[in-house]
């Protein structure tokens, strides 16, 4: 039996780890962070399920429990990165303009050089299926050497643009208002 342990183990991390994120945002975004954390976890809960239905790719056994086709850890995942990106961001003191656009890229680059490489293709905890007529069948398979297909990073890098742009360029809108 494969031992699920690990994805438990996961659930609990990125849940403190999305607590920590929230909270350090909450202080200069106030309450704005709780709808963007509740966006990042539907859309990420909902995204990954439609996505891995349609076969694109399947989550394993050893990721725990699970919300649909959906490992409960996953939308957390999503959350520490998108939020962390930013909070990382603003602690080295990029203006949050810079950091919304930045964002998107720091989490692209997590997921192109550690989350497919580390927990795909070495853990094992989501194989990828090859897809006819998928999302991004334009992409010629000579370039789509990843251990992702192209699709999956462009993700990575149009999510947390859109969900920190969001939490900015509201708070900047309040705060003219």
């Amino acid at each position: 039996m494969v031992s699920k342990k690990i994805g438990v183990v996961l659930t609990l991390l990125f849940a403190i780890l999305s607590v920590i994120t929230s909270d350090l945002l909450w202080h200069r975004f106030g309450n704005l962070v709780f709808i963007q954390l509740i966006a990042i976890l539907v859309i990420a809960a909902i995204g990954e399920h439609y996505v891995s239905g349609k076969g694109y790719y399947n989550y394993t056994e050893i990721n725990g429990l699970f919300l649909g086709r959906v490992p409960l850890w996953i939308p957390l995942m999503w959350t520490f990165a998108i939020q962390g990106s930013f909070v990382f961001l603003l602690i080295l003191g990029f203006n949050s303009s810079e950091a919304v656009a930045l964002s998107g890229v720091i989490c692209a680059s997590l997921d192109f050089y550690f989350i497919e490489p580390m927990l795909s293709r070495r853990m094992g905890m989501w194989l990828w299926n090859s897809v006819e007529n998928g999302y991004f069948r334009f992409v010629p398979p000579r370039i789509n050497r990843f251990t992702a297909p192209v699709g999956n990073y462009f993700t990575w890098m149009i999510f947390p643009l859109i969900l920190n742009a969001f939490l900015h360029y509201s708070n900047l809108i309040l705060t003219l208002i």
